[in-house]
């Protein structure tokens, strides 16, 4: 066995780390077959050993060296015990481990004293993991160490600090940013104090803790957020107190309740939203709660692996299975250890690093990126991996897409253009069923997917197999639609509303249910904008019911009902609108529209053939003040859909209305119904039936 610090000038000294410490620092004799590949996780002495020679390898040479010879030995030895265990088994290390380290050695020096608690123990880890960050103040690590120390001794914090391990505590203790880090002038140890002390809430109640600070543009004097003058004026407060007396906008409040909760002892983080600062906290282990959040779309400005949501959620399912998570790094050291040594054995370590914890998606990312990078894999071997991590990790279909992509990038060279697409949709067929922590941005994945495609023409058939496996999905055909708007129907190319109703026909097997239903809202109201007729019946043939307005009976004019199977275009829509029932407005059982409040709201109606019109019925089911928003109703006829000839006009509330036209109307293809007023009002119908006889 190799001691790699051993030189013959420093042996007296380096011989005080064996007789002190049950852990002598040697290079780990690295596996030579697979039987040798097995790591004892619970054996104390084997973990230490590979968390050493994995903080060797992240502090490079220079640093190794410089910790291991001279008067840094003494802090070596104490090291390999239980900080080691804290620091290097509470998630990543930070990208500069050699800051760590001096974090660490420095209140090792001054609070040796306090590494016999636990509690404290963890915190000076907590603190050195995350102030190792780029850009964290160094010096500043020990005042935040002794902030928390000094508070939990005095019985300050919330309870469930006690309760945290270090990668947790990391959370916690990483308070900071807008504003800056310390003094007056920012989130700092005084705001810390003043928080802890003036905001005491039970946990859950941390994520309203912003709004203890007024939402304010403008200080008192007029000075704009956005200005350096709007907390001049309040220089001589601490920075929470005056947010909180001052105000300020998203970011402001947000950094006030993230901290709020942090200055206590309570896990949190800021994030970054499009346009706006949020916030959230963890509410109880497992579990973070959104403050203030307006989308999705956040990036986390603390995190342990990565910015999105989907990565904070599955890192605290990962962390919290400890034996789980240990036994996934010792394998992930391990294949490090041997990817230049041993490809094939470092190949063997990580399958093993997968199969301890299979959710850890950091380590799929390395492993997959390190196999097309370095190793020749055949295409049934990548397929083998790309199954697998898909299988994995479908349940947080953003953080499968991360892998997926890198192999389908890596594979797709190989795939016969004839077999892309189906590949291709083997990453929706693994995601359809699974709803996922969180919305994320699957355009963008459609976007990459059919870059790889490599064949425009077959785009929109994409597109279609992609609807007929996400068409039932409760989460993804919302966005699948939208990516299929905005790729093939901004044109004029009206084939991709035939491609969905197609797919979604084929994926539903006729029953929509309401997550297809709010999905094709858009696409609805898309087809009748465009006048596409075709189009917007096959999206109304998906999401058809057997329920219909409840209206009376409706008297029919002679002749057939030349409204059904055509479309319906309101002037606007609301939230109250119903775009998957306006096709059955135009047939007997009736349906539901509604458009926003407006002057002079209309609906226009575009039969599906050209008729002699015998006549007119229009209904609603509203009453009372609801009823009186229709009138004055006003109907009018046109043959081209640009000149109109009234044919009807009441004030009389309630209907139905029912317009004979029987020797009117020779020719009309387009029916309007409108309010006839100047009100700024909403117009609602339920029903508009055009009766007579087909011209073509």
């Amino acid at each position: 066995m190799r001691f790699s610090i051993m030189r013959a000038r420093h042996a007296p000294l380096l011989l005080l780390p064996l007789l002190l410490s049950p852990v002598l620092r040697a290079a780990i004799s690295l596996p030579e077959n697979e039987a040798g590949l097995e790591i004892r996780a619970e054996d104390v002495a084997t973990r230490r050993q590979w968390a050493l020679t994995e903080l060797e390898r992240a502090l490079g040479e220079r640093e190794w060296k410089n910790l291991t010879n001279g008067p840094r030995a003494t802090f070596f030895r104490d090291l390999q015990g239980k900080l080691l265990e804290e620091l290097m088994f509470s998630g990543p290390l930070p990208e500069d481990a050699g800051k760590m380290v001096r974090i660490a050695e420095a209140l090792w020096k001054d609070y040796r004293g306090d590494f016999a608690n636990r509690n404290e123990l963890t915190t000076a880890a907590a603190v050195a993991l995350m102030y190792a960050k780029k850009d964290w103040p160094e010096d500043q690590a020990a005042a935040r160490y002794l902030y928390f120390r000094d508070s939990r001794k005095a019985g300050k914090l919330h309870p469930v600090f006690d309760t945290l391990e270090t990668w947790e505590k990391r959370y916690v203790v990483s308070a900071g940013g807008n504003g800056g880090w310390a003094g007056n002038e920012g989130w700092g140890e005084q705001s810390l104090v003043w928080l802890r002390d003036h905001v005491k809430l039970p946990i859950k109640d941390y994520t309203g803790a912003c709004w203890q600070a007024p939402y304010r543009l403008e200080n008192v004097f007029g000075d704009s957020i956005h200005g350096a003058k709007y907390y001049a004026p309040f220089e001589k407060m601490i920075h929470a107190e005056r947010v909180r007396e001052v105000g300020g906008v998203c970011g402001s409040l947000s950094h006030y309740g993230a901290t709020a909760a942090r200055a206590n002892g309570i896990p949190a983080i800021t994030m970054g939203e499009p346009g706006h600062c949020a916030y959230a906290v963890r509410t109880k282990r497992g579990e973070w709660t959104p403050a203030y959040s307006l989308s999705w779309e956040r990036g986390l400005h603390t995190s342990l692996w990565g910015r999105t949501w989907t990565q904070l959620v599955l890192q605290e399912k990962v962390l919290d299975e400890k034996y789980a998570a240990d036994r996934n790094a010792l394998y992930l050291w391990e294949a490090r250890a041997l990817k230049t040594k041993n490809p094939e054995l470092a190949e063997k370590a990580y399958q093993r690093a997968i199969a301890a914890q299979p959710l850890a998606q950091p380590t799929w990312l390395e492993y997959v990126t390190w196999l097309r990078d370095s190793r020749k894999l055949e295409p049934l071997q990548w397929k083998k991996v790309y199954d697998e991590a898909l299988a994995a990790l479908a349940p947080y279909p953003e953080a499968a897409w991360d892998v997926a992509q890198i192999i389908q990038a890596a594979l797709m060279k190989d795939v016969p253009q004839e077999e892309r697409i189906p590949f291709l949709l083997s990453f929706h067929n693994a995601i359809a069923s699974q709803n996922g922590p969180v919305m994320w941005d699957l355009p963008k994945a459609l976007d990459e997917q059919v870059k790889l495609l490599g064949k425009p023409a077959q785009e929109l058939e994409f597109f279609e197999q992609v609807v007929i496996l996400q068409a039932k999905s409760e989460s993804w055909l919302a966005p699948v639609v939208a990516w299929g708007s905005e790729r093939f129907g901004k044109g004029g190319d009206t084939r991709w509303f035939e491609a969905l109703g197609r797919g979604l026909s084929t994926g539903t097997g006729g029953v929509a249910g309401d997550a297809t239903r709010k999905a094709l809202r858009p696409a609805i109201l898309a087809a009748a904008a465009t006048g596409n007729i075709d189009a917007f019946q096959a999206l109304a043939k998906v999401v058809t019911t057997s329920e219909g307005a409840k209206l009376p009976p409706l008297e029919p004019f002679p002749g057939e009902l030349l409204s059904a199977g055509g479309l319906i275009r309101l002037s606007t829509t609301s939230n109250w609108d119903s775009p998957e029932s306006h096709a059955a407005v135009l047939e007997e059982k009736g349906g539901r529209l509604h458009t926003d409040s407006e002057v002079h709201p209309n609906v226009v109606v575009k039969l599906a053939k050209l008729g002699e019109l015998s006549g007119i019925v229009v209904a609603d089911s509203s009453t009372g003040y609801n009823a009186s928003r229709i009138v004055p109703i006003k109907v009018s006829v046109s043959e081209d859909g640009q000149s109109w000839q009234e044919v009807f006009r009441s004030e009389k509330p309630g209907g139905p209305w029912r317009i004979p036209l029987e020797g009117k109307v020779p020719r009309a293809g387009w029916v309007k119904v409108e309010r006839d007023d100047s009100r700024k009002e909403v117009f609602h119908l339920a029903a508009i039936h055009v009766y007579g006889r087909r011209l073509q």
